[in-house]
């Protein structure tokens, strides 16, 4: 009987049908179109980027206090940082921070982490550009984590 239904059904193209009705069901809806350089696509409140430092608002002085804890959870090894301290100070100032983007999983471990409040040093952004032509570009310095990355417009 079980063989009888399955003949059936393949030659009454069923499951041709039941795909049919579900694709004409999202048919009528007016597509969207973002033009991309231009307009970027809106991202979700949780969305995970590019990891970025952050600054004092007023002063525009480096928050993080070189606390190595982002390096630490880190499940792929890929954050490198380093400071100084300066004598009669308390925190350390933050000299190099190297942050490999081509093998990160976007956990965001390395931001919860951070125990700097009531900015946190380390965030996840809202960049979503990551590409780039070369390995080297994808080794992040100190310098590019405050301003962010440069965009490449591709040239033929």
């Amino acid at each position: 009987m079980n063989r009888v239904v399955r003949f059936l059904k393949s030659i009454l193209l069923i499951d041709l049908i039941k795909g049919m009705r579900v694709t004409l069901r999202y048919a009528p809806q007016p597509a969207f179109t973002f033009q991309y350089p231009a307009e970027r696509r809106p991202v979700a409140a949780r969305f995970r980027g590019i990891l970025r430092l952050q600054v004092e608002p007023e002063t525009g002085a480096p928050t993080c206090i070189v606390c190595d804890q982002c390096a630490k959870v880190c499940p792929d090894d890929l954050i490198a940082l380093g400071g100084h301290r300066e004598p009669g100070q308390k925190i350390k100032i933050l000299d190099y921070f190297d942050f490999n983007l081509s093998r990160c999983s976007f956990c965001g471990l390395c931001a919860e982490v951070c125990p700097t409040r009531p900015i946190k040093a380390l965030i996840m952004s809202e960049d979503y550009e990551l590409g780039s032509y070369t390995r080297d570009r994808q080794v992040l310095r100190i310098d590019e984590m405050y301003d962010g990355l440069p965009i490449e417009n591709y040239v033929r």
